[in-house]
């Protein structure tokens, strides 16, 4: 039997089932671009369950990071309670936390963090509507740096600016050793100027997904290039991807086995580590 290679996914988005096909066509319409399921932590462990095949080399997804942002300040505690119960009953998930810019108590949000296993802060900002460089984020940015928390950032959009590239050069240069993950490679849609604007770093890290579907593998290999191999992770950002559809995408690419290790469960279990999550 030929070896099974692990995947981790470093950034999947999951709905309590009550509101997982609102959720998904509420995420559908925003980005009007079609949606590969609805978000139930059942679809997404179902895809643990495959055993993916590409010209005789095999891969099964092992973990997935799961997140949920608070669109609303009062919904913060109940998506938080809802990530906790899902890590705390499936090894398998990975789950880092949200919070809104008007929960005032913040900190205290972030301090129950660990407690609740969740061992990160996930901002999307154009969904929470504020720009990631307003003023107002910067006590809850320093807050995650001292407790060493990673935020990941959604990064990108075609229509709004909340979220470009420049505004997370703007805090990492501001707060500098803010452990950050720069989802979509550092910007959906705004890739040329991620690459021009955010500046190497050792707490600097990167998710591609949303990214496989627009761009060609010369353009990841020079963002690989510029910022460190070790800084990318895999992520299919389900359900608007089918992970196994960008699990095969990137080995497209023509990546060598090195490297494929690397960026599909080496440098995500390195990471993982180095926060206290496994």
């Amino acid at each position: 039997m030929s070896e099974i290679f692990p995947v981790i996914d470093a950034h999947c988005h999951v709905f309590p089932d009550k509101i997982a096909d609102k959720s998904r066509d509420s995420v559908r319409d925003f980005y009007e671009l079609p949606m590969y399921t609805s978000g139930t932590a059942e679809h997404l462990k179902n895809e643990r369950n495959k055993i993916i095949d590409v010209d005789g080399r095999k891969f099964q997804i092992v973990k997935q990071l799961i997140c949920s942002p608070a669109v609303v300040p009062h919904q913060t505690e109940s998506i938080n309670h809802f990530i906790s119960g899902l890590v705390q009953a499936d090894s398998a998930f990975v789950g880092f936390g949200t919070l809104h810019p008007e929960n005032e108590n913040f900190a205290e949000i972030l301090a129950g963090f660990r407690d609740m296993h969740l061992y990160g802060l996930k901002v999307h900002s154009d969904f929470q509507q504020f720009n990631i460089d307003e003023p107002k984020m910067y006590p809850v940015y320093q807050e995650c740096k001292r407790l060493k928390m990673p935020i990941l950032y959604h990064m990108g959009d075609k229509k709004l600016d909340f979220s470009h590239p420049r505004r997370l050069a703007k805090v990492l240069q501001d707060i500098p050793n803010l452990i950050a993950v720069a989802a979509h490679m550092g910007g959906y849609s705004h890739w040329k100027e991620a690459l021009e604007v955010l500046q190497p770093s050792e707490r600097l890290y990167f998710d591609i997904s949303s990214t496989l579907q627009f761009i060609d593998g010369g353009l990841l290999k020079q963002f690989m290039n510029h910022f460190g191999t070790e800084h990318f992770f895999f992520g299919s950002d389900f359900p608007m991807w089918n992970p196994e559809t960008e699990l095969k995408t990137l080995l497209s690419f023509g990546f060598s086995e090195k490297e494929l290790h690397a960026l599909l469960y080496d440098n995500y279990q390195k990471f993982l580590h180095e926060i206290g999550a496994e």
